[in-house]
């Protein structure tokens, strides 16, 4: 098994900002006991650590690239036959001199910006409001729910019919 293939190529300089590492194999990968990485040039991890492999190619997200330099890729995969192929590569990085986010023009329907977005939203978490009021339905059902007991326990006067 050998290193067919990478993107961004190994020893290339790039001035755009991938948002990913692609790499690709002479043969199947197994996903158990397979691995990738890429590091800054400070040293700190830039992959998200979402390592997805198809077949023959392995795929690692990447955050945002600021820094200008040399990145190193580092990966370990297990062969659908057994085999184990571990190496590591590096890329230039020509960072821009100011990063700038491109803008797009206004569309029908305004959608909200990250600020507009409440905590909630944003975490997946439920608000005081909302955990309050689920509170409050489970304390309504429990007190149905004793009440419906109740009137099922009381045993019934039966009236007596005189003769």
């Amino acid at each position: 098994m050998d290193l067919v293939a990478s993107d961004p190529a190994a020893n290339s300089t790039i001035k755009t900002a991938p948002s990913a590492v692609t790499l690709t194999l002479s043969s199947e990968i197994s996903e158990a006991g397979s691995s990738m990485s890429v590091r800054a040039p400070s040293g700190r991890a830039v992959d998200d650590g979402s390592l997805l492999i198809d077949g023959a190619q392995a795929l690692i997200g990447l955050s945002t690239l600021t820094e200008s330099g040399t990145y190193t890729v580092t990966y370990q995969f297990m062969g659908a036959e057994g085999e184990l192929l571990s190496g590591s590569y590096r890329f230039t990085y020509d960072a821009p001199a100011v990063v700038s986010t491109p803008t797009t023009a206004a569309t029908g329907s305004p959608s909200p910006s990250e600020s507009e977005v409440s905590p909630a939203q944003a975490t997946g978490k439920s608000s005081i409001a909302t955990d309050i009021f689920m509170i409050s339905l489970l304390i309504i059902s429990f007190l149905v729910l004793i009440f419906i007991a109740r009137s099922l326990r009381k045993p019934k006067l039966k009236k007596r019919k005189k003769k």
